[in-house]
């Protein structure tokens, strides 16, 4: 029982491990799209800056030619960063659902091992109820016991009892005692 609610208690603490590293992960992991994120946003920055220096130079040289060029560049990185984005948030809401399920694994875990502790609980109680009452029996039998005598009657064992019960030839305090299934009466 007890080696059960402490393995109950290792699976949730194991399963708590679980849920902090996970979302330690994920927040790793959040950190790193992000900080690729800003250098992506960096690099848009100083390929837009390069862009307007191509774009001065260009206009120097042939305005009409690489207008297009620049423009589907930008197209491209702005598309680049859209599906960055999209994977950003396909991977958040993926991770607030491992949480959840983890959360809700932990839940049930502890719900298990409580039950499993106040189930053993019950029986301990039980088990103690019997005993006690086991313990009552054998405390009356040992009143009883206060209120008669044991002996050795010339090697037989013999006890004092009440007036009217056949007696001991030697001493009429003591009442024979014959333990063999068909007893009949000695003097």
């Amino acid at each position: 029982m007890e080696d059960f609610v402490a393995n109950a208690a290792l699976l949730a603490a194991h399963l708590t491990q679980q849920c902090e590293k996970s979302v330690a992960e994920q927040q790793a992991a959040a950190r790193e799209l992000q900080q690729h994120a800003d250098e992506i946003g960096q690099n848009v920055i100083a390929g837009k800056a390069e862009l307007v220096q191509h774009a001065r130079t260009a206009v120097r040289d042939a305005l009409a030619v690489e207008i297009p060029a620049a423009s589907r560049s930008l197209a491209d990185t702005a598309e680049r960063l859209q599906r960055m984005a999209e994977q950003l948030q396909f991977e958040q809401s993926a991770v607030g659902l491992r949480m959840r399920i983890l959360g809700w694994k932990s839940i049930g875990s502890l719900i298990v091992a409580a039950t499993v502790l106040a189930g053993g609980t019950a029986y301990v109680a039980w088990h103690n109820v019997k005993r006690v009452q086991r313990a009552q029996v054998q405390a009356e039998v040992l009143e009883a016991l206060r209120h008669v005598t044991i002996t050795s009657c010339d090697g037989r064992p013999c006890l004092k009892l009440e007036d009217g019960q056949e007696r001991w030839v030697k001493n009429d305090d003591y009442v024979l005692v014959d333990g063999s299934a068909d007893a009949t009466p000695r003097e």
